[in-house]
Formats: structure tokens, C-alpha cells, sequence
């Protein structure tokens, strides 16, 4: 009795028990699935399998799949031989202790799967010695149904008419195969067999009941369990014994196994069970051809009045439409959980479903098409716990709903019943109040205000206003009893009690910040109420029964890292810190402290939607998916719909707590609701596997050749060391993280330790490591993952990675290299030695060039140096001598010999200057257009005398026409006598010399040039003798004047050196070219080719041609000066500035004769004396001591005192560089060395008789008298600007010396040089002297009195006008004018 009545009272509280975890448990299993659609071979998964590293194995009518919570890799087996029938069609699958996985295909036997091939191979193709033929064939050809091993390794095989087979195996060959023969027949049918932890197996047969299989026993015996077609088996965790039939589950505890299963019916009526499964939390799940049968805890007690209870809590599953998440088949074959806790079942049509039994509790309201009434839309946007707790409000796209917590049942308001979403009013916000009365916002339908039965509908507040052109985002009462109305078009409203409008706070109205109004939170305490905006940011509010005040408004700043994130803010929320949250949208999460500091948050969502804060602090954010956000830590976890969220998308605001502590989520597919304690981190570790490798992209097979050698020996995943050829470096590797409660969430992370220590982050789609380009060595990739929640795989996955050098890179290639290099280095050496050497001879050979050229240098300076000292003498014999010789004297041909001999010496040294201009650069040519012949006839003259001395042959030959070309005939000459000279020279007595002149191509031509030298249209001039010759290696330095110089005796020349040189560098400046050949013992010919035409002269070569092209006159040629006329001795004052003492006396007695003379020995004497004497004209050498002729040119020129007088500057410095400097300098005149007294005479005569001139201009033009004197035409016009200007300011006190050099347009210091040279006055007498010569003529002229006169020239001050008057004109003012009166008279 008393065991009844504990019975009984077992059976209330289980079903009491039972009933509340029914209700709660509505919602709780979701079926996830795998079909065709994801990559499943066929709709039909027959069988599934866990290994040990936790891949799931399905196997299906077409194959084999391997799924690693992302996608599937499909496996084919091949057509059985044997029969012809195919393999594809997998009924079992079986891991076995080895870690082994067996396939059992439908009339062809058992394979396994070789993971060092990656294939699955049939185990007749693994036959060993001594193999029971007959037994394997029949194997070979059996419709298998079931597979086990046991602990010694041997499998079993089950076969739907053949019976059972023993299988074993050593070192993968098959070495024995036994069939089993029952009740003495091997005639039957095993469908399922099932392992105990003891090793022994129970064997369930189609006909013969219930088998069982000892430990390490070969034979199986039967057991009381007869006369039941078998169909399923299943041994729980309580090693309890599952017995599934066609209609039958039958259950065995410990005791009735050892009493060979007394066997208890449990439940009766099944349509054939497929499979039996008791999971690891003791539910019971029971597979069948018409449902998923479902318990939640296996029985305690198999007493008949518990049974009958138990089986009541049965629930059964079965496809439903419209629900994406029920089972999709009611046909499960078998049924696997895996170490991760989810259950997978294999059906029939509807492929691999899986149920995760640790499933987070986040349940689902959605609309459930079937059923009426149900929720009118899925789109949810606001929701509101009722006062009553038992209900919650629900607006929708479709209306709202008011649903019943407890029944699950709804009651529907301004709803449009549609199949599918519906679209009646659009609920946005709710608020009940303390009495009940509910006010419902709308989108642009108005307000719904609902008080009890009562139901208002209010759409213009007034005239103005009307809640048809708005919609209202939120509703919030304040404790004085006005309700608070966010809108998005028309502001902040404030209604009272009976909805009717107190105020409306916009920006048209009261200057309220916005327009645009998105949520309300209200703190009652403080009176405080904080808006959110939709372009303002969040407006915090003080209230009063009657009005308001701004406190703050909180905006997006640039630039301002303590402003809004964005001013689109939606919900807030406050913490029990006092921090408010506000969520915007697109710009993240942001916190307000209670000081009114703002704080961004930046989370990686832009979104945030709706808000909710739980128990612990935690802040629950809905918008992409849902976050739970740890504020002390900023850890944040991210649901999504994998976690059984109605889907990744919660909608603006739509959020509520119940009085249980549930929050409820508003979506686009219904409601979410949880509890938050419930929820927790799931830490599941995920296993981190390396699954393929690929080079260039293309897979790595396992155990099969790539690109001619195998890289995988093994799986990827096993292998510790990979080895990277040169050729393949650019490979990836793939990874997978498995764990199947949510793997889209999984985070990974790898890094290539060697080449960089810094882990790279990715996520489910990016699982894969690239590389390319690696450096030879060894790394170690390192790969972890996580379950997105924050906990990390355990074990990283790990292989070590040897990249090989290319061949130019092993250490064979480098000793090559070095030995190439030992050698080379060498080789080298030898060579830079050798080349050292070399370089040594030929700096040795430079050393000595340049030395001879320096010494060269040496002598040619010296050489240039007497020869302008030579000037200077000279000039003191040529003077002389000339006087003398142009007059009569009783030795005149004696005095005309000295004369012939000393310009002979002038022609040497004005030669060796010229080789020194052409050495410099200098040398310039000036070339006129002529004839040439008469030029060369002159030249062959010359030494026709010194040719009969000498009796040698010497002839002519011409062309017969005139030959005209550009040439300057100076040059020429010395081309033509040095060439003769050097020709008579070198040629003894009774020898032969010619000159041969002659025209090649045509003289009217341009000439052509190759490679700089004449080819055609150029005049040839040979000059040749038959005198002792050259050698041949000497050709090519006879024009080195340095050469020559330093080798006379191997040349045997005798003289300067310098001739040929200096006619090859006068040859090339006219564009021509000079060609030799000789030959010791037979003479040496010179050829010149001078070429036609004018092009290849520069413009600045070329002058005009001469009248007289012959420009050879006789040495004793005298030139005639006309005298100039000096009409009064020592008229003018000359300086003569000389250093040398017998030309500087020279010079006096040439002047004195006329002029008055002084002189000074150098620059600093002659600037004395010029500034103490101030002479009419200065005669001054160059090259002085002390300071040279150029200094004191420079100085008079620039001295306002001395600026005008005239300058004349001579010189041994003949070049025309040299004149241009002194010119530039300011002379007036230049001379050189030695000159001829008589012109010399005659420039001082010019000079002076011209600033005489200009004087006597001047004082004409200002007595504006006749008779002019004839001056240059830019000087006159130069004087005659000035006294204009002078008499054009003539009445203007003002006019100042400034003001003429202004109007003049000159510096004062050049102007101040014309006019003094001109008129030898300053500028200051320059213009008094104008006033008074004016005032002269208005004396002589008109009636005006001296006072009237001095005023029109300018004059105030009579005093200084009568001295400055008299002093010009020797009397006073007024006597002037009493003068030129009576004259008149």
C-alpha cells in the first residue's frame, strides 16, 4: 500500500513537473538542415557518423559526404564488378576503435576509407593469403545493413539475407573472413547491431530475435528476445538496452540483460522504427516512417502505473509549412549527437537535419499561417508589457495585437487578415497608463487612445495640426499627468489626459531645436526629459507643469572626439550609474555621463536600434543581430540567427521587459524573448583542422602526384612538415574550425612564425592562409578559432613549413659562386695588377708630357713676354728710324736696311704672339672674299732669290682661271711662308721644291665635308720636296709643338718649333684641313685643302672684300700723314704717363713740339698729377708698375674732376682683346707697339681739335651765334637736349642738378662726363653759365632792369647775381647793358 501511495504522489509531481516544462518547452528544439540545396548528393541520408577529429559523415543514395559545418566534400564509390550494381547506395557506416571508418553500400559489400588516398577502397581489393574465397565473393555481392567492431579489431557485417560476417585485418589486409551461421543457417538477416563499453555486441536479426556477443568470444548466442523483426538497437549511458521493432520499443535494464532480456512493451502502435537514440542530457528520441518521436527523460520505473504516465509526455515531430525551422521529413533513419551536443538525424527526402540540444533559450513569436487568430504581421515595431503582466502589446505593419503570455493566443486590432504579412495601420508606439487607458501611435493614422471598452481615434489636434501628415515614434506621461508625443515631421507634442493639445514645441514653433523627434525617456525624480532626434542629436529637457527649458543639446562636432558619433539618435537608456546611451543610426553607440561627458563607443555596429539593460548591467542591443555588451570590460558577444534570433534585423524601439525578467525583441520576423541570465557564453571550444592545401589553386591531392612529386603522404591535418619547392611558392593553405553550434560565428587566426609573429585575423569566409614569394627557411603556421563568444580553440593547429631555396640558391650554388669568385678574383687580380702597371707607364708617359709641355709653357710665356718688352724698344727704333728715312740723308740706304731689318724682327715677335693666341683660343680670322692666286704668286716670290742662291729647283704650278674664296690673307701668309720655309730648310743644294696649286670639284660650290674635313669643292695646295725625309711614326706628331720642341734632334729641326703647329691651327680656323706624307731619303710633302663657298665660315669670320687683295707691300714702304695744323703752341696741356724712361722722353719730345708736356713714371703718379694739373688730353702706357694704365684710365673716367678729359692709352699688348678691355675701360684712344710717330701726332691732333669743337659749340650755341663749328651729330644732340632743358626751366628757383639728370634720362655720373668733356664745366657751372648768358641777352636785347632780368633767369638773390655776372663778363649788370645800348647806338 505504501508503495502505491509513493507511486501516486511520484506521478502528481511528475506530472505537474511534466506539464510546466511542456509549456515552457513549446519553442525549444529548432531543426536545422543539409540537403540538396547545400551540396548533398542525394535528398536521401540513409546513415551518419561522428569521427574522432569531428567531421560528420553522411552516408547517402549517391555517395558519401564529409561536412565540416560549412560545406561538403562528396565522395563516390565505384560500380561493383562483380555484379554490375553500383556502390553509391550507402545504408551503414561504422567508426571503429582504430579510428577507421566503414561504408556498407547496397549490393556491394564493405569499403573503408584510406585517408592517406583520400578514397574509399572495397576490402575485396585488400585481400590477404588464405582468404576465405567463397565467404568474401558472397560478401562481395550482399545488400549490407549494419556494421560493428569489437575491442580485438574484428568487424562484423550484417547483411539483410547472407547473415553475419567476422572480418579481420592486420597491417590493413584482409587475412580471414567467417560467415555466422544461427540456429544452424547463414540464411538471415542482421539490421542493426549496437556496442556495450565491455566490448560485447548485441545483434539484432529480421527473423531471429535478439543475439548477443561476448567479449573476445567468436560466436554469438541468442537470448529470450525471439520471434521480433529487429530494427533498431540502442545501449544508453545507464547501459540501459533499446530494442526497436516494426511496431514495437521495448527497454531492458541492467538485471534483465543478465537474465537474457526479460523484455517490458512501452509503447505499441509505431509505424516501423528506424532508430532509437537516448542522448547524453537522457532524452529519448525515437525515429520512425511517420514522425520524430521525442521524450524528455528516458522512464525511472518500469511500473505499469509510472509507464503509463511517462508515455504521455510523449511529443511527436513532423514537418510543418510555413515553419522553416521543424523537421523536414518524417522518415528518420538513424539518429548521432556528437561530442558538441547536437543531434543529427539522416532522413528520408529531407537530407541531414540537426538540433542543437545546449541551444541558447532565446525563443520566437512569429505569425503562424494555419492558425487563427495569430500575430497579423511578422514586422514588428514597438512592443509593451500590459499592468495586467499577462499580456503584451504587439504593433505591426498589420495593426497591433494583444497576446496572451500564458495561453499563447492573440486577439487582433486594425488588422487586414491576409495570408502572408498583411498592411492595415502601421503601430509605432505604445503607452498604458496607471489605470489602463493605452494610447497607440501610429504612422500618419493618427492616435488611438483605448480605455477599457472604449476605443478614440484622434487625427487633428487642431486646425493646424494634423497627426495624418506625421508619425508618432514614441509616447511618454510625466508625473504631471501630460502626455509626451514624439513625431518625426511635426516635433515634441504635449497632450493632456484627454488628447487633447497643450503645446507643440518644432522649430517653427518656440524655437525648439527639432523637427524631427525620435524617442522620449523621462526621469521622473529630476524632471528631466531627453529627446532623441533625427538630425539633432539627443535634447535634454527640464519640464514644469507648464513650460520647459533647454538644458543641453548634445550634437556631432568636427573635430570633436567628445561629441555624438552622429546626430541620428534613436533609443536611450539610462544605467544605475546614471550614464545615459544613446543609439544612433549609422553612427554606433555613444555614452553620456552624468557630468555631461560624452563618450563614443565603437563596437563595429553603426546600427543601434532598440536598447534594454538587465539585472547585471549588461546593455542588450538590438539592430544587426543582437549584442550583449559588458560595460566595465567592453566584451562584446554578437547573437544572430543562428542562435535562434528570429533573424539578424530588430526594428527601431521595439522593446519591453516583462515582470519575470524577460526581454522581448522586435524584428522584421516576429519577437525574440529571453531571459538574460539564461544566456551565457556558450564556450565552445572549436577544434582547429588544416584541411587542403593548394599550389597555383589548384588542390593537393592526398598520395597523388603533383606536377610529378607527391607533397601529401598523409592528410594535411597529420602531416608535422611540409616541404615548398622553389617552383611551387605561391600556395595556400585551408582551415576549418569545427563546431556546429553557430559556425558562421567562428573568428579565426593565423600567423607564419618566421616571417610574421603578428596574428592575422578572419572570419568564416576567409578561411584560408596565402603565401607567395616566401624567403627559403623554414616557418611554423600557427591556426587557432574561436566560437565568436570569446573562447579559443584549445590545441592550435600547427605545421611546420620548409620553403627550399631555388637552385641558384642551395648550398651546392653558393660554393659554385664562391669558387666562381675565388677565381674571378684572381683573374682579377691579375688583371688590375697587369692594368696597374699599364697605368703606371702611361701616367709616367703623362707626367713626362705634361712636363714637357709645362717647360714648353715656360718658354713660350717667357717668349711672349720679351716679345711685348721687345715692343717697346722697338718702338723707340722704328720712330726714329722712320723720320729719318722719310727724309733725305746723305745714307739713306743704310738707314733703309735698319729700317728692312727691324720690322723683320717687329714680323717675328708678332708671329710668336700669334702661335701664343692660337695656343689660348684667341686666334681669330677675318676672311674676305677674293682671288687667292696673286697672293700665292707674292708669297713664291718671296723665295725665288733664296732659291737661285741655294740652286735648287723651285716651280709653280696655277690654275688658269681665277680662283676666289673666303681667306684672310694675313694667315694665309704665314700658312704659305712657314710651309716654303720649312721646305727650303730641310731641302740641301741642287734639290727640288714645287708648289702645286689646283682646283678640286668646283670652285662655285659650297664644299663638302666628311667626318670635318674637305671631300669636295676645296681649293688643294701641295708643297713638296725632295729633301731628307721622316719617319713614318713620327707623322702623326709633326704637329705638336711640344713634340717638336723636345725631339729637334730626332727631326733635326732647328728653330722655335712652333711653325707647323701654328699653320695647322690657322688651317682649321679657316674650316680646311693639312695632310702630310714623307719618307726618309725621299722627301716630304704638305697638302692644304682651304674649301669654297661660305657656309662653313661663321657670319663673324666673314668682312668685306678689300679693293687691293694684295696685302704684300714692300717692307720700305712709307705711309703719309697729312700735318695737322696747330695754329698756337702750347694751346693744349698733354700728360704723358710712361714707366719706361727713354719711350716716356720719346714721347715728350714728340709733343713738346707743340703742346705743353709733362709726365709721370706709373699709374699712382700720373693720378697725382692729372688731378693737380688737369691736362687737355693723357698719353699712358698699360703695363706699369704700381698701378697700370687701365687702373688710371678707370680712375679719371669715374672721377667727376677728371671724367672729361681725354685718354689715350698705348700699349705691346697688340690683341684685340686687349684694345676692347682698355676701350671699355673709357679710353678715347688705343695704340700699339711700335707706332709711327706721325700718326701718332695725328690722333693727338684729332683728339684735341675735336674737344675744341665741342667747346666752341657750346659757347656759340648759348650766344646763339653763327657760324657753328662742325661736331658729331649725337654729341651736338646731347648738348642741345640739355641746354634746353636748362632753358626751359629757366624762371624755376627749383631746378636743381637733380632735375636735369632726371629729364636728361642718364646717370648723373655719365652725364656729368659728357658735359664736362664738352663744355669743361660741372654740371652746376653748366647751368649757372646758361642763366647768365641768357641774362646777357636780355640785357643787350630789351628794357627790363637788372632785378627783372635775374628773376626771368631764375636768379632771386642780386647779390650773387652781380658777382656771378661780373665774374663771367668782367663787368656789373648794368654796365653790360649800358655797353651793348651805346654799341647799338
Amino acid at each position: 500500500m505504501k508503495k502505491i501511495i509513493k507511486l501516486l504522489l511520484a506521478l502528481l509531481l511528475f506530472g505537474k513537473v511534466l506539464s510546466g516544462i511542456a509549456q515552457e518547452n513549446i519553442h525549444k528544439y529548432r531543426f536545422e538542415h543539409i540537403t540538396v540545396n547545400d551540396g548533398l548528393p542525394h535528398s536521401d541520408a540513409n546513415c551518419i557518423v561522428s569521427d574522432s577529429t569531428g567531421y560528420i559523415w553522411i552516408g547517402t543514395n549517391n555517395g558519401v559526404s564529409k561536412y565540416d559545418g560549412y560545406s561538403l566534400k562528396n565522395y563516390d564509390l565505384p560500380v561493383n564488378p562483380h555484379n554490375g550494381l553500383p556502390s553509391n547506395r550507402v545504408v551503414a557506416m561504422h567508426l571503429d576503435a582504430n579510428k577507421r571508418l566503414w561504408v556498407a553500400s547496397g549490393s556491394a559489400g564493405l569499403s573503408f576509407w584510406d585517408k592517406y588516398h583520400d578514397k574509399f577502397i572495397n576490402v575485396a581489393e585488400r585481400e590477404g593469403n588464405g582468404v576465405d574465397e567463397k565467404a568474401l565473393e558472397k560478401l562481395r555481392v550482399s545488400n549490407v545493413l549494419s556494421i560493428s567492431s569489437d575491442s580485438f579489431g574484428r568487424v562484423w557485417v550484417g547483411t539483410r539475407t547472407m547473415g553475419l560476417f567476422m572480418l579481420e585485418f592486420k597491417n590493413e589486409l584482409l587475412v580471414s573472413i567467417r560467415q555466422i551461421a544461427v540456429h544452424g543457417t547463414t540464411q538471415y538477416g542482421v539490421a542493426s547491431m549496437v556496442r556495450e563499453r565491455d566490448g560485447s555486441i548485441w545483434i539484432g536479426t529480421i527473423s531471429h530475435g535478439l543475439w548477443h556477443l561476448a567479449p573476445k568470444q567468436s560466436m554469438p548466442v541468442p537470448t529470450l528476445f525471439t520471434n521480433h523483426k529487429i530494427s533498431a538497437l540502442w545501449v544508453d549511458s545507464f547501459d540501459n538496452l533499446w530494442i526497436g521493432t516494426q511496431f514495437e520499443l521495448f527497454f531492458a535494464n541492467k538485471q534483465e540483460k543478465r537474465n537474457r532480456v526479460f523484455h517490458t512493451t512501452l509503447i505499441q502502435q509505431f509505424s516501423e522504427i528506424g532508430s532509437v537514440f537516448v542522448d547524453s542530457f537522457q532524452h529519448l528520441w525515437v525515429g520512425t516512417n511517420h514522425g520524430l518521436y521525442y521524450w524528455e527523460k528516458i522512464p525511472t520505473s518500469t511500473e505499469p502505473i509510472y509507464l503509463t504516465a511517462w508515455k504521455n509526455t510523449m511529443q511527436r515531430f513532423l514537418p510543418t509549412d510555413g515553419d522553416s525551422y521543424s523537421i523536414n521529413s518524417g522518415r528518420v533513419h538513424q539518429i548521432l549527437e556528437d561530442k558538441y551536443h547536437n543531434l543529427w538525424l539522416a532522413a528520408s527526402s529531407g537530407g541531414l537535419n540537426k538540433v542543437d540540444l545546449k541551444r541558447k533559450p532565446f525563443y520566437v513569436i512569429q505569425r503562424q499561417f494555419g492558425t487563427t487568430p495569430t500575430l497579423p504581421s511578422n514586422y514588428i515595431n514597438s512592443i509593451l508589457t500590459d499592468i495586467d503582466y499577462q499580456h503584451l502589446w504587439i504593433g505591426t505593419r498589420n495593426g497591433f495585437s494583444k497576446y496572451n503570455l500564458s495561453t499563447h493566443t492573440f486577439q487582433n486590432y486594425y488588422d487586414i487578415p491576409i495570408n502572408g504579412d498583411g498592411s492595415g495601420a502601421d503601430i509605432s508606439a505604445f503607452y498604458q497608463q496607471a489605470d489602463g487607458t493605452l494610447w497607440v501611435g501610429t504612422r500618419y493614422n493618427g492616435l488611438i487612445i483605448i480605455k477599457g471598452n472604449a476605443r478614440k481615434v484622434i487625427t487633428d489636434l487642431n486646425a493646424n495640426l494634423s497627426l495624418y501628415g506625421t508619425s508618432i515614434e514614441r509616447i511618454q506621461e510625466d508625473k504631471f499627468g501630460t502626455i509626451w508625443i514624439a513625431t518625426f515631421e511635426k516635433g515634441l507634442l504635449r497632450l493632456d489626459k484627454e488628447g487633447k493639445l497643450i503645446q507643440q514645441y518644432s522649430l517653427e514653433m518656440n524655437n525648439f531645436p527639432a523637427r524631427q523627434c525620435t524617442y522620449l525617456l523621462y526621469e521622473v525624480q529630476n524632471d528631466r526629459l531627453w529627446v532623441s532626434s533625427r538630425d539633432k542629436g539627443v535634447i535634454a529637457l527640464a519640464i514644469s507643469s507648464n513650460s520647459i527649458t533647454l538644458l543641453k543639446n548634445y550634437q556631432y562636432e568636427r573635430n570633436n572626439p567628445n561629441s555624438l558619433s552622429g546626430n541620428y539618435a534613436w533609443p536611450l537608456v539610462k544605467d544605475k550609474a546614471g550614464n545615459l546611451w544613446v543609439g544612433t543610426i549609422g553612427a554606433g553607440l555613444n555614452k553620456i555621463s552624468p557630468q555631461g561627458v560624452v563618450e563614443r563607443w565603437n563596437l563595429g555596429y553603426a546600427n543601434i536600434e532598440s536598447m534594454a539593460i538587465d539585472k547585471k548591467g549588461f546593455l542588450w542591443l538590438g539592430g544587426e543581430g543582437l549584442l550583449r555588451l559588458n560595460t566595465q570590460n567592453r566584451q562584446l558577444i554578437h547573437y544572430d540567427v543562428g542562435d535562434g534570433l528570429q533573424s539578424n534585423s530588430f526594428k527601431i524601439g521595439a522593446v519591453c521587459q516583462d515582470n519575470e525578467g524577460y526581454f522581448y525583441f522586435g524584428g522584421i520576423k516576429g519577437i525574440t524573448y529571453f531571459k538574460p541570465e539564461q544566456i551565457q557564453p556558450s564556450n565552445q571550444k572549436p577544434e582547429i583542422h588544416l584541411t587542403t592545401l593548394r599550389i597555383y589553386n589548384k588542390e593537393v591531392r592526398i598520395g597523388e602526384p603533383f606536377d610529378g612529386r607527391v607533397i601529401l603522404s598523409k592528410p594535411l591535418d597529420e602531416t608535422e612538415e611540409l616541404t615548398i619547392e622553389p617552383n611551387e611558392n605561391y600556395f595556400s593553405i585551408e582551415f576549418v574550425g569545427i563546431n556546429y553550434k553557430n559556425p558562421k560565428k567562428n573568428q579565426y587566426a593565423y600567423k607564419l612564425v618566421g616571417s610574421n609573429d603578428d596574428w592575422i585575423y578572419t572570419d568564416y569566409n576567409q578561411r584560408i592562409a596565402n603565401f607567395s614569394n616566401l624567403d627559403s627557411g623554414e616557418y611554423t603556421l600557427l591556426v587557432k578559432a574561436s566560437d565568436g563568444e570569446g573562447a579559443w580553440s584549445a590545441k592550435q593547429a600547427e605545421i611546420k613549413i620548409r620553403v627550399l631555396p631555388p637552385w641558384y640558391k642551395t648550398w651546392w650554388a653558393f660554393l659554385i659562386y664562391a669558387l666562381v669568385l675565388f677565381f674571378a678574383f684572381k683573374e682579377y687580380q691579375k688583371a688590375t695588377l697587369a692594368k696597374q702597371a699599364l697605368k703606371n707607364d702611361v701616367l709616367m708617359e703623362k707626367y713626362k708630357a705634361e712636363q714637357e709641355k709645362t717647360l714648353t709653357d715656360l718658354k713660350l710665356r717667357f717668349f711672349t713676354n720679351v716679345s711685348h718688352e721687345l715692343r717697346t724698344p722697338l718702338t723707340l727704333i722704328l720712330g726714329p728710324i722712320e723720320e729719318l728715312a722719310s727724309s733725305e740723308h746723305e745714307k739713306k740706304d743704310k738707314i733703309m736696311l735698319i729700317l728692312q731689318q727691324t720690322r723683320k724682327l717687329l714680323d717675328l715677335v708678332n708671329q710668336l704672339l700669334d702661335f701664343r693666341k692660337a695656343e689660348t683660343g684667341n686666334m681669330k680670322i677675318l676672311a674676305t672674299f677674293g682671288n687667292i692666286i696673286p697672293m700665292i704668286e707674292e708669297v713664291f716670290l718671296i723665295f725665288k732669290l733664296k732659291a737661285q742662291e741655294s740652286t735648287i729647283d723651285y716651280t709653280m704650278s696655277l690654275p688658269q682661271t681665277t680662283v676666289e674664296l673666303f681667306f684672310d690673307s694675313s694667315k694665309f701668309e704665314i700658312i704659305l711662308t712657314n710651309l716654303l720655309s720649312n721646305a727650303f730648310k730641310y731641302t740641301p743644294s741642287g734639290g727640288k721644291i714645287s708648289l702645286k696649286t689646283e682646283i678640286v670639284g668646283s670652285s662655285s660650290e659650297e664644299a663638302v665635308f666628311e667626318e670635318g674635313r674637305p671631300s669636295n669643292h676645296f681649293l688643294q695646295i701641295s708643297i713638296q720636296d725632295f729633301g731628307i725625309g721622316m719617319s713614318g711614326d713620327e707623322l702623326d706628331k709633326i704637329f705638336d709643338p711640344y713634340y717638336q720642341a723636345s725631339h729637334t734632334e730626332t727631326l733635326k729641326i732647328r728653330g722655335t718649333g712652333i711653325g707647323l703647329s701654328l699653320v695647322k691651327q690657322l688651317v682649321e680656323a679657316h674650316k680646311g684641313s693639312i695632310e702630310v706624307e714623307s719618307a726618309i731619303g725621299k722627301g716630304t710633302t704638305f697638302t692644304v685643302k682651304l674649301p669654297f663657298g661660305k657656309k662653313h665660315l661663321p657670319e663673324s669670320a666673314k668682312v668685306k672684300a678689300l679693293e687691293d687683295t694684295s696685302v704684300l707691300a714692300e717692307s720700305s714702304e712709307m705711309v703719309e700723314i697729312p700735318a695737322m695744323v696747330v695754329t698756337e703752341k702750347f694751346s693744349a696741356k698733354i700728360l704723358i704717363v710712361e714707366d719706361q724712361e727713354e719711350l716716356r722722353a720719346y714721347l715728350k719730345q714728340i709733343c713738346e713740339v707743340n703742346y705743353e708736356v709733362d709726365t709721370a713714371v706709373d699709374g699712382l703718379d700720373g693720378w697725382d698729377k692729372a688731378l693737380e694739373w688737369q691736362p687737355d688730353l693723357i698719353i699712358s702706357d698699360i703695363m706699369m708698375p704700381n698701378s697700370d694704365g687701365l687702373e688710371l684710365c678707370q680712375k679719371i673716367k669715374q672721377n667727376p674732376k677728371t671724367s672729361h678729359i681725354p685718354v689715350f692709352l698705348l700699349t705691346a699688348r697688340a690683341a684685340v682683346t686687349h684694345e676692347v678691355e682698355g676701350l671699355e675701360m673709357g679710353a678715347d684712344e688705343y695704340m700699339a707697339k711700335p707706332f709711327n710717330p706721325l700718326v701718332l701726332k695725328a690722333k693727338i691732333a684729332s683728339i684735341l681739335q675735336n674737344r675744341s669743337q665741342l667747346r666752341s659749340y657750346y659757347q656759340k650755341q648759348i650766344l646763339l651765334e653763327p657760324s657753328l663749328p662742325d661736331i658729331p651729330d649725337e654729341t651736338k644732340a646731347l648738348l642741345e637736349k640739355a641746354m634746353a632743358i636748362v632753358e626751359a626751366n629757366l624762371t624755376n628757383q627749383e631746378f636743381t642738378v637733380q632735375t636735369l639728370v632726371r629729364d636728361m634720362g642718364m646717370s648723373q655720373s655719365a652725364i656729368y662726363r659728357q658735359i664736362k668733356s664738352i663744355t669743361g664745366q660741372s654740371l652746376v657751372e653748366f647751368i649757372r653759365d646758361i642763366r647768365l648768358k641768357r641774362a646777357a641777352q636780355l640785357l643787350n636785347h630789351g628794357n627790363l632792369r637788372v632785378t627783372e632780368v635775374a628773376m626771368l633767369v631764375g636768379i632771386e638773390d642780386m647779390k650773387y647775381f652781380r658777382k656771378m655776372f661780373q665774374q663771367t663778363y668782367h663787368v656789373s649788370p648794368s654796365e653790360y647793358a649800358k655797353q651793348k645800348r651805346e654799341i647799338l647806338k
